[in-house]
C-alpha cells in the first residue's frame, strides 16, 4: 500500500491545513412539517493540502506518489496532521497535479486527499 510522502523536515503536510467532514443524511418530512435527520453513513474527511517552497527533490517525490496513485488508484495511507490518527484508505481527488515554481527552488503544488468508501 502507498503512503503519503514526508518532506524533509519529517512532516507530510505543511500548515495551514484546511479539512472538511462530508457526513450525508437522510432527511424525513413528517405531515407537520417537522423534519428528522439522521446519517445515513459514517462521515469522511477531506483535507485541502497546500505544499509550498518545496526544494526539487521533496516535489520529485510528490510527483512520483502522485503519478503511482493516479495510474493504479491503489488507496494509500494519510496521517491526519492534526488528530494524528491514520487513515488507510484515501485516494487523491482530480486527476491532473501541477507543480507551479515561485523562484528558483521554491516549488508549490496543492492536492485534496479524502477518505475512502466502504
Amino acid at each position: 500500500m502507498l503512503t503519503f510522502p514526508r518532506l524533509k523536515t519529517g512532516v507530510s503536510v505543511q500548515y495551514p491545513v484546511g479539512s472538511v467532514c462530508d457526513r450525508p443524511v437522510r432527511v424525513l418530512t413528517f405531515l407537520d412539517g417537522k423534519e428528522q435527520r439522521f446519517p445515513i453513513r459514517r462521515g469522511r474527511k477531506r483535507w485541502v493540502i497546500h505544499l509550498e517552497q518545496l526544494d526539487e527533490s521533496e516535489a520529485a517525490e510528490v510527483e512520483a506518489f502522485v503519478r503511482a496513485h493516479l495510474l493504479t488508484f491503489e488507496p494509500f495511507q494519510f496521517s491526519d496532521p492534526v488528530s494524528g490518527a491514520v487513515y488507510g484508505r484515501c485516494r487523491l481527488e482530480g486527476i491532473r497535479h501541477e507543480v507551479g515554481a515561485d523562484a528558483l527552488r521554491s516549488l508549490r503544488t496543492t492536492l485534496v486527499i479524502a477518505e475512502g468508501g466502504d
